[in-house]
Order: C-alpha cells, then sequence, then structure tokens
C-alpha cells in the first residue's frame, strides 16, 4: 500500500500533464481568443475599399485567412475593431489550391492562438465560430462539429458546422471548447432550401503551409 501511494505521489505531476485542457465558457473563450481575430480589408490602387473579411493571428506579426479573399487587392490592412487603426498587411505565403494564405503585418501585436488538430475532431463536439460577417465586429456564434468532409483518399478537406457563418465571415476562426484553432470558416451554403450548412478548412494545412508553399515557389520556373 505505501508503495502505491508512493508511485501515484511520483506519477501525479505526469499525469496531470497529460489531461487534457478543461472547457472554457463560451464568455472565457471569446475573452481569450478575440484579441487574435483581425478584420482584413482589401483596398484598390486608389485605396478605395473592396471588400472586407476575417484573419487569425497564428504567430507574431502573421495571420492566415482565405486567398479568395485577397482577390484583386493592391492593398490589404487589418484591424482590431471598431475605429482602431489600420495596419498595412504583405502576402507572404499561399497555398491557392487549399485556399490558404498569410499575411504579415509589421506591429501587430496580438497573441498568436493556440493550433488544434483537426484531424482528432469528432462529429458532435462543441464548435465556436468568431469573425467579422459582413461589417459586424467580432461576432460569435455557437454550434456543432456537424461532419468531417474528406476526398477520395480519405483526407479531410472541409469541418463542415452549425455554427453561424456569414459574408465576411471567409478567414475567421472555428474553435473547440479549449479555444483551440480547428479551422478557418470558409464558405457557407447559399442554398434557399439549406439551413446551418457551413465549413471551414483544417486548421492542420496551416501547419503545412511553408512546405506547400516552398514547394509552388520552386515549381513555378519549370512551369512556364
Amino acid at each position: 500500500m505505501i508503495r502505491l501511494l508512493r508511485a501515484l505521489a511520483l506519477a501525479g505531476p505526469a499525469l496531470l500533464a497529460a489531461a487534457p485542457a478543461s472547457a472554457l465558457t463560451p464568455a472565457e473563450l471569446f475573452a481569450q481568443v478575440s484579441p487574435s481575430v483581425w478584420r482584413v480589408q482589401t483596398l484598390d490602387a486608389d485605396g478605395l475599399l473592396l471588400g472586407q473579411a476575417s484573419a487569425v493571428v497564428v504567430a507574431p506579426e502573421q495571420l492566415v485567412t482565405n486567398c479568395h479573399v485577397l482577390n484583386r487587392a493592391r492593398k490589404v490592412q487589418v484591424r482590431r475593431d471598431g475605429p482602431s487603426p489600420a495596419l498595412a498587411a504583405r502576402l507572404v505565403m499561399w497555398d491557392v489550391q487549399r485556399d490558404l494564405c498569410q499575411l504579415q503585418a509589421s506591429g501587430l501585436t496580438a497573441p498568436p492562438v493556440a493550433l488544434g488538430q483537426s484531424a482528432q475532431a469528432a462529429v458532435g463536439q462543441p464548435a465556436y465560430a468568431i469573425g467579422h460577417p459582413r461589417g459586424l465586429d467580432l461576432t460569435m456564434s455557437a454550434g456543432l462539429v456537424s461532419s468531417l468532409r474528406r476526398n477520395a483518399a480519405g483526407q479531410l478537406v472541409l469541418l463542415q458546422t452549425s455554427a453561424a457563418v456569414s459574408g465576411g465571415s471567409s478567414g475567421g476562426g472555428l474553435f473547440n471548447e479549449q479555444g483551440e484553432l480547428l479551422g478557418l470558416t470558409t464558405i457557407a451554403s447559399v442554398s434557399g432550401d439549406a439551413q446551418n450548412l457551413n465549413f471551414a478548412i483544417p486548421a492542420d494545412w496551416i501547419r503545412d503551409l511553408p512546405r506547400r508553399h516552398a514547394a509552388a515557389r520552386a515549381a513555378a520556373p519549370a512551369s512556364r
């Protein structure tokens, strides 16, 4: 008995370290991650607004968004919310096939979010979308992971969620209960008879972006 107690005492710290993070309340989750969800504004050559969407901070001065958000943009800027000053941003990495682009904004001090494991997501688990839909800054919606959409090779390509997504949500974050990023909200069903069919590209792709970007750059000269 004494030996067992000693073994448990020694193993205690390791067991605690291995325990999963506790679930946050929706209010706690929003407070934790919303400072890292920014609004993206695209501008034409004259500095006139073309469109706006969302982006998530994933490293110091680095944000990710959907590539389609940047279509036709001659200039890009990001801002926190409301009247906060905008920061100029530039495209540094891209993976057009996966609709994933990374921006750098010098002077951005927002903390990076924690990247979750999209491949470990489970249908039925809670999911929270945070973005800037329709220009409404930092809007949060709650739902579930509704399905995991895979390609013919069995690879995860989309997380389907019932968390509401609207125009301007593209590039926003889909988070689990621990505040980890599961994916970037990207497209919603526009069918009149469909409800709560919203999607996010996997956060796992963010880890793979440097490799795929480098490969695309290396292959570009050979394709000319």
